[in-house]
């Protein structure tokens, strides 16, 4: 049953706006509605028209005033009026300058960031060198993997990090031989070359004062907009809610949820009102978020020194094993730069073949086949060059073995106090963070609901109208509520000393009402069917009843077993009572519900023909017999029922397809459609014509037809069908369509109605495929026990349960859908879901 709806308008101040819509939130009974341009329009110039008179009578008020005492100085209001469109428009730049700044900061942070991710630690100077060249630069992300393959067995080192959802930095470092090549190959694959002259200096200390200057931008732009939104309200009379408080609290709320997520947290549950600010809550988890974040920043800095530390101290063993007793002296010097480090044995002859004729001093100590240890002085000034050569030749840098004793012994032990040392450190970082946690479980629950509160608020407020005094609050509500709503909106009215005003009215007819459903519990759940083909429309009959009604007892006649319904109606209670989660996707819940209903009505018709697990009992239909699937009458009668059942099924649904076209003022559509009183007369025509052609028994001793076959064509039945066809044909010419399209109308609503009525005849043939099978079983007895037990009980009756369940199931579906649905329902409407808080 659908329940009209009324929209409610509310009009209250501006600052009581947030007290009434949680009041409404509360009651959780108005769904609110976005008011549309026309609406917008219509209060903007009611609003305009009652500034206007107040300007008026404003100005006839100083023009007397001025007379009465001339010497009173003037204050123009052309004059406050320009200076207020003034700062509105030195915002706008200002506005303008903050975004292109933010923007910038943040596309510098995202390559700062990326350079750091490839594993530089100061920013990489770029051109081309005695030896070798450096390039940094920027490409699209579809070809980095083409770029990948090309690039591949070149003299060269190709790193690289994501900068954004499309674009990718690559550090490029390569023999200077290859730079024209490498260039030219670049060029074909859209590289932009990226000028690292705006930082210098260690990454990090860059990334960090980055994210200040960007947070700087950030705030200030917040404030100019805020400001910029109250100037233009003053313009503009009503306006819709922008939504920058809203991105605000989202963002809030997406780092809050961050933070629980990464301190493994569960905020504990705060129900009713909670007293806080946003600039509180906004403290709150900002200063956790970027303490935490320093903190991990110290563990992530620990981690990489413990590690540099580990590997010096197994390079360490490594020597010792090789017989190695004193460490070479590592580090920067005035002129000089000594490093040390590990390299694959086949890529000594290309350090030997670089360093000939170079001011480079090495020692090369062999540790195993396949590895080398060794030490390499330079010029300090040369020392870039070499690092990146030898990083080509696989080189890897033992950076932790500077200021290390020279003795092997010493410098393990210096290396293991270094450890403690560190593990201490991580001690003490990581119970600071537990103390962070703790501080963040004692106020997340408090967070959690205001910002939940606040969100809510903040979508409600985009879905209203505000001028710089009111608020216009729109939504729908039941009709049967409308009563007890106004009594609410009285005692909020007297609350509120008289500062709010609303206003029931009917929805227009251009206007998208929601459809409001009240159906008895027992029905409740057969609105998931309806549902699924689409939500009933305000104007339309709501078919939740009827369809779950022929839904059943459709399944019921196509799968008959008393002993099968029961077992289903028993599943069914289980999973409704016992199985309330979502499982693969399906809830057993409904399906619980559904197969309750199911189960009895396959018990019905197995009781009425007769069978009980596939084992065949004595049927309570007078024309059945046990065994009737032998009897061919059986079987006809069977059909004949399937048929009569779709007759009487399709003519229910083009009753209701007449009703909704009468309803809605479609008196054309009513009488002369295929959907209206037409198309039941051509159905009836053509059903008694067929009947009175074959002699149709319908209910003997009741309702017979006689055999007349040709004479058939001159009875009043066959007149009825010509009748419909007729009135569907004219059709065109009352409702000033194309003429030719009664013709097509009329040739394929005869062929569909034939079409639907031999559609019902699956009802009797899924009834007489689980007949076959309790013969099946039957033969298989006698034939042979154990097979019959076997086969025949256990899985003949484990299948009928699932496969033939399922087939019944979808089958059924299928006929109300297609068949009985089609002819009345549209299913164009949208839920009403109320706005709670």
């Amino acid at each position: 049953m659908i329940i009209p709806a009324k929209k409610l308008l509310v009009v209250t101040l501006r600052d009581r706006e947030e007290e009434v819509l949680r009041r409404l939130g509360e009651l959780g009974v108005i769904q609110l509605k976005k008011p549309s341009e026309k609406e917008l329009l219509k209060l903007t110039a009611e609003e305009e028209r009652r500034l206007k008179e107040l300007e008026k009578l404003y100005e006839r008020f100083m023009e007397i005033w001025r007379t009465l005492a001339p010497e009173v100085a003037e204050t123009p209001e052309e004059k406050a009026e320009q200076e207020a469109y003034q700062r509105y428009n030195s915002l706008r730049r200002r506005l303008t300058h903050l975004e292109a700044e933010e923007k910038e900061l943040k596309r510098k942070l995202a390559i700062v960031r990326a350079l750091i991710k490839i594993g530089e630690k100061r920013v990489p100077e770029t051109g081309k060198f005695q030896d070798i060249f450096s390039i940094v630069g920027i490409i699209s992300k579809n070809v980095l993997n083409d770029l990948k393959r090309k690039i591949s067995g070149r003299s060269t080192i190709l790193k690289y990090a994501p900068i954004s959802n499309s674009e990718v930095l690559i550090h490029i470092i390569g023999i200077i031989d290859s730079w024209n090549e490498v260039i030219s190959l670049l060029n074909k694959f859209g590289f932009e070359t990226l000028s690292l002259k705006d930082f210098s200096g260690d990454l990090k200390r860059i990334e960090e004062n980055l994210r200040e200057r960007l947070k700087s931008i950030s705030d200030e732009t917040h404030t100019v907009k805020q400001e910029l939104e109250n100037i233009k309200t003053s313009f503009i009379g009503f306006s819709p809610e922008e939504e920058s408080r809203l991105k605000r609290v989202k963002e809030l709320h997406e780092r809050f949820m961050e933070l629980r997520k990464i301190l493994s947290l569960e905020a504990p549950e705060t129900e009713g009102e909670v007293e806080m600010e946003m600039d509180e809550a906004e403290r709150v988890v900002n200063e956790i978020y970027e303490r935490y974040n320093i903190l991990s920043a110290k563990l992530r800095e620990i981690e990489e020194i413990e590690r540099d530390l580990k590997e010096a101290k197994e390079l360490i063993n490594i020597l010792e094993e090789a017989g190695v007793e004193e460490l070479p002296e590592t580090g920067e010097y005035e002129n000089l730069t000594s490093f040390a480090g590990i390299i694959a044995s086949e890529s000594i002859n290309g350090l030997k073949r670089f360093a000939a004729g170079k001011p480079i001093a090495y020692d090369v100590k062999k540790i195993d086949e396949n590895l080398a240890f060794i030490h390499v002085v330079c010029l300090r000034d040369f020392a870039r060059d070499v690092r990146t050569t030898l990083s080509s030749l696989d080189f890897r840098e033992v950076k932790a073995l500077t200021g290390l004793p020279k003795k092997v012994d010493e410098a393990r032990s210096m290396i293991e106090e270094k450890i403690r040392e560190l593990d201490v450190k991580r001690s003490s970082i990581n119970k600071e963070i537990q103390d962070l946690r703790e501080r963040f479980r004692s106020k997340a629950g408090a967070i959690s609901r205001f910002l939940f509160i606040r969100l809510r608020l903040d979508e409600a407020l985009l879905q209203t109208m505000k001028s710089e005094t009111m608020r216009v609050i729109q939504g729908w509500i039941p009709e049967d509520r409308v009563e007890s709503m106004g009594g609410f909106l009285e005692s909020l009215k007297d609350e509120l000393d008289g500062k709010l005003l609303y206003e029931f009215r009917d929805p227009s007819p251009d206007e998208e009402v929601p459809t409001i459903l009240k159906n008895p519990k027992i029905f409740k759940i057969f609105e998931t069917l309806v549902r699924q083909y689409g939500w009933p429309g305000h104007l339309e009959s709501d078919p939740t009843i009827i369809s779950g009604i022929l839904w059943t007892i459709m399944f019921g006649m196509m799968f008959p077993d008393l002993g099968h319904g029961i077992t289903i109606a028993a599943l069914g209670i289980i999973f409704s009572r016992f199985l309330k989660k979502i499982i693969l996707g399906l809830n057993f819940r409904k399906l619980g519900k559904l197969m309750i209903g199911l189960g009895i009505s396959s018990a019905i018709f197995g009781v009425l023909m007769g069978e009980f697990f596939l084992t065949e009992i004595q049927p309570l239909f007078p024309t059945l017999r046990a065994g009737w699937l032998e009897n061919p009458s059986g079987v006809v009668w069977l059909i004949k029922i399937a048929v009569f059942f779709g007759i009487a099924q399709i003519i229910l649904a083009l009753s209701i397809s007449t009703r909704n076209h009468l309803r809605n003022g479609e008196l054309a559509e009513a009488i002369l459609s295929e959907k209206g009183v037409a198309g039941i007369l051509l159905l009836l025509g053509l059903a008694l014509t067929a009947f009175n052609f074959f002699g149709i028994t319908v209910i003997p001793g009741i309702l017979e037809f006689p055999e007349l076959r040709m004479k058939a064509l001159m009875s009043w039945p066959f007149f009825t069908l010509i009748a419909g066809l007729i009135m569907i044909l004219v059709k065109p010419f009352f409702t000033r369509e194309e003429k030719v399209i009664g013709i097509g109308l009329m040739l394929e609503t005869f062929i569909s109605f034939l079409a639907n009525m031999f559609s019902y005849m699956r009802i009797a043939g899924f009834a007489i495929v689980h007949a076959a099978l309790a013969m099946v079983v039957f033969r298989l007895m006698q034939a042979n026990p154990l097979m019959g037990i076997g086969v025949g009980i256990i899985f003949l009756n484990m299948f009928a349960l699932t496969i033939e369940f399922l087939v019944c199931m979808i089958q059924a579906l299928r006929l109300l859908y297609y068949e009985f649905m089609t002819k009345f329902y549209q299913g164009t409407g949208i839920p009403y879901t109320p706005w709670k808080l």
